[in-house]
């Protein structure tokens, strides 16, 4: 159940958070523009922004969305189009095509009457399977084929999940799962999108995390993914920059989603349930998963004195978050609308209050002292 001061507190600080993402673009805007007329920098680029006429035609610029039946991606979908983009959010299965339609119909519903800036175009694309990636990829270049109003500027790879569970105890083959839909997920529908991109001087948005920097206990495997994807980013991004094309990193701290919390309700419960009944539980995932132990895991009376306070923290944290400390979602949305229409693409965006302050902490204090601090806080 939602708390209301926590609700009033999250709310209050994505108010805080634009103001600063708008003092932001002030330093670099100018920074860029400098860099750009005096010293050969970066062109600005203004054709990743709709509403720009052509013609008769309104140039509503595309932009595909992975992991879009509900979270992070589904919020994206219904913030972009109603910035004006046209969306291709895509689903792993078709049966996931209904929430994203009721979304939407839900987005139009509440927008008085008027007509809705853009729109959101359901596809079906298993991330995990190329046959399904190349199929998604053919679709939308034929439909978008000789359509000046609707370019494909935009990929953003969402698709993913969270893990919780002590690193010594999680099995090495859940350790390589979520790097497949978290890692190589991203270079494999990159890649794929990457000559309509190119061809349109677009951009690619990877959705990370503050675990990246932040890199709490029992989070390794989720902290070391996200990682990797900020240092792909950041090395991929130059390699690309002489085609015009754009690569970032969105960081977001914790965000409150509908779709996801009942899961992580669920798993929880799975979990406790485990530890209990001593059936090897040892964590959870944001997809409703209960984590098992690894075969041959050293589970003694030692670690568990160790590693079942840890993780009963992060069962407080994640219900403290879920009844409304954690960031909107729509906050994260609109910090992907930011990175889109940004004259001059930044390599990173951080979202959220939690997230702000991780990074402002790790930056500025010693390393001892920040690794106490975590350690007190959290292990």
């Amino acid at each position: 159940m939602a708390n209301a001061m926590l609700l009033s507190f999250s709310n209050l600080t994505a108010y805080l958070n634009r103001l600063l993402a708008w003092l932001d673009f002030l330093v670099h805007y100018t920074s860029g523009y400098i860099l750009y007329y005096f010293f050969g920098g970066i062109k600005p680029q203004y054709h990743t922004r709709p509403n720009k006429k052509q013609g008769a035609a309104r140039y509503a610029p595309s932009v595909v969305i992975t992991g879009a039946s509900e979270g992070i991606g589904l919020h994206t979908a219904i913030k972009l189009a109603s910035h004006g983009y046209t969306v291709y959010a895509t689903v792993k299965a078709s049966s996931e095509i209904p929430k994203v339609a009721n979304a939407m119909n839900e987005a139009i519903s509440k927008h008085a009457g008027r007509p809705f800036p853009g729109s959101v175009n359901p596809r079906v694309m298993d991330v995990l399977k190329p046959e399904s990636i190349r199929s998604c990829v053919d679709q939308i270049a034929s439909e978008l084929r000789n359509n000046p109003t609707q370019p494909l500027v935009g990929l953003v790879n969402n698709a993913g999940y969270c893990m919780i569970s002590p690193m010594e105890w999680t099995s090495e083959k859940d350790t390589r799962e979520i790097f497949e839909l978290d890692f190589w997920a991203y270079i494999s529908v990159t890649k794929a999108f990457l000559p309509l991109i190119k061809q349109n001087k677009g951009r690619v948005i990877n959705v990370a995390s503050a675990g990246a920097y932040v890199n709490p206990p029992c989070w390794a495997p989720y902290s070391a993914v996200k990682a990797a994807i900020e240092g792909l980013s950041r090395a991929w991004r130059l390699e690309l920059l002489p085609f015009g094309v754009g690569m970032c990193t969105i960081k977001p701290g914790f965000v409150r989603t509908q779709g996801i919390g009942p899961k992580i309700k669920s798993a929880w419960k799975g979990y406790h349930d485990g530890v209990e009944k001593s059936t090897g539980a040892i964590g959870v995932t944001s997809l409703g998963d209960v984590v098992m132990a690894d075969q041959g895991a050293a589970i003694g009376p030692m670690e568990r004195k160790v590693y079942l306070p840890m993780m009963e923290k992060w069962h407080k944290q994640i219900a403290l978050d879920a009844e409304g400390a954690a960031n909107p979602a729509d906050e994260v949305g609109q910090t992907i609308y930011d990175a889109l229409s940004d004259v001059f693409l930044q390599p990173n965006y951080t979202v959220g209050y939690d997230a702000l302050l991780g990074q402002m902490v790790r930056d500025l204090l010693p390393e001892n002292i920040y690794e106490y601090s975590i350690y007190k806080t959290l292990g």
